[in-house]
């Protein structure tokens, strides 16, 4: 059988990656997915419903941390994957080093084409970049190579590949002791990361303070140990002990507001008020907000304060049906599945 390898090193990516194992099962495939230890990721696999293989663990802040991490992770894919006729992965170093050093078939996902490291090291060595069409082609072309590298796009969104057709489960509310539209999920920014050098983070528990200030309660979700240890024992703040299913987390709550941008996304997709304090504006973002999706951009906890205070007086009152907009979209499993086909078959 057709073996297909699926890589994934954030939680956003194992959620996707999860999502897209079971589709191309469904079409004829034997799955391998790889996770990196890091944050919710091995988790949000597992409540997907599908088993990963943790490879390598994360780098740290430093440049010298993320390469040893990165190399020793190479190693530990090599003698994993041997035998996959197709990898699938966002822009991975690790991950593509590892496909095209073993000769597969690289497809690489993105929606960040301002993550300029990863996709510097991954892109050019994938034989296909796939990405919304909401974002424009001149941003990725940079990274591709021409001669090597072919660029397909679909219209929609990567969040799309778990939220279209979703239903909700009210489970995880009973689980934390939560009531609908009584809380606000709160995700702190990935200050580590690439794109956060020589920004200065949004200090973001000032926010959680005014939050439960107004009665409501937080479920906070920390990327960093220090980040849940900065919330210790305030008052209505539930830290998960574990991960539970991001999306119906995200569908009850009055509202979410992330440090980064994918989650706020997400919670805009499924009609929810999402408040993203991620540093700039993303074209996919501007898009979803075109199609009425309550997703709002703030530049500072302050900002973020102003709408969500306003959010927060009628909860329903800003939420949105998004389901007929979604049915219109593509999922970026319509162009995966086919190309992995055609690798599949080509080798």
């Amino acid at each position: 059988m057709r073996l297909a390898w699926l890589d994934a090193l954030t939680p956003k990516q194992a959620q996707l990656m999860a999502w897209l194992a079971r589709r191309l099962a469904g079409a004829g495939f034997r799955v391998l997915l790889t996770v990196r230890s890091y944050d919710y990721t091995v988790g949000v696999a597992g409540v997907s419903g599908v088993e990963a293989i943790v490879v390598g663990g994360y780098g740290g802040g430093s440049l010298e941390g993320k390469l040893r991490a990165s190399a020793e992770r190479i190693l530990g894919l090599a003698g994993r994957v041997g035998g996959a006729c197709v990898a699938v992965m966002y822009p991975s170093p690790s991950g593509a080093r590892t496909a095209y050093g073993l000769g597969i078939p690289l497809i690489v996902l993105s929606d960040s084409p301002h993550s300029v490291p990863a996709h510097r090291l991954a892109v050019p060595l994938s034989d296909y970049l796939v990405h919304s069409s909401f974002i424009p082609g001149r941003l990725f072309e940079r990274y591709v190579l021409g001669a090597y590298t072919r660029r397909l796009t679909y219209r929609g969104f990567d969040e799309l590949e778990y939220i279209a057709g979703y239903r909700p489960s009210r489970r995880v509310l009973g689980e934390l002791g939560l009531e609908e539209y009584g809380y606000v999920v709160v995700r702190p920014p990935e200050y580590k990361a690439a794109y956060y050098h020589g920004r200065r983070r949004p200090e973001i528990e000032r926010l959680v303070e005014k939050i439960t200030g107004m009665g409501y309660r937080v479920v906070y979700l920390p990327r960093y140990p220090e980040q849940a240890e900065a919330v210790k024992g305030m008052r209505g703040v539930i830290v998960p002990e574990r991960a539970v299913k991001g999306l119906d987390l995200e569908a009850w709550a009055a509202a979410v507001v992330t440090g980064g941008a994918s989650m706020a996304r997400e919670a805009a997709l499924l009609g929810t008020p999402g408040i993203s304090l991620y540093p700039g504006r993303l074209h996919v973002d501007e898009a979803v907000e075109r199609l009425g999706a309550p997703l709002h951009h703030a530049g500072s906890p302050m900002d973020a304060w102003r709408i969500l205070r306003e959010v927060l007086r009628s909860p329903e009152k800003h939420r949105r049906c998004m389901r007929g907009v979604l049915g219109l979209l593509e999922k970026p499993s319509d162009i995966v599945i086919p190309l992995a086909e055609r690798a599949c078959k080509n080798t």
